[in-house]
């Protein structure tokens, strides 16, 4: 196209350009302003009546900032019971804390489950300029 035919282009036309660049733009913004979560995936396992996490040192902050956990597509609210000292997993050299945190769903003890802990709730737009 050069800039005699998009100067001569029809009224009819140019306004559905304008339309569909406009909801472009509306489904961008509403996009952008979208609250999401990290998510961080992990096994645990139930005793006593409550769900123990072995949580690694690098992802410590998800213990502060979590909002809930699921389990098989079920969400329970965060409430630590307890977090013990810093050790030291022998095999793979990796630091962790255990947290125990209550679950109101009664499993079978020592069962193994998997966990998805949702933290750190932001904005889109705020992760990519994180990322920038």
């Amino acid at each position: 196209m050069n800039t005699e035919e998009l100067l001569n282009i029809p009224y009819k036309t140019f306004k559905l350009i304008f339309v569909i660049t406009f909801l472009l733009i509306v489904v961008l913004i509403s996009i952008l302003n979208i609250k999401v979560y990290d998510v961080y995936n992990t096994y645990a396992y139930y005793e006593n009546g409550n769900i123990v996490l072995n949580i690694p040192i690098t992802y410590s902050d998800t213990i502060v900032n979590t909002e809930y956990f699921k389990i098989t597509d079920r969400k329970y609210d965060f409430h630590v019971m307890a977090v013990s000292d810093v050790l030291l997993d022998s095999k793979t050299m990796v630091n962790y804390q255990e947290v125990i945190v209550n679950a109101y769903d009664v499993y079978p003890e020592k069962a193994v489950v998997k966990v998805s802990i949702y933290y750190n709730k932001e904005k889109v737009w705020e992760k990519i300029k994180k990322l920038l």
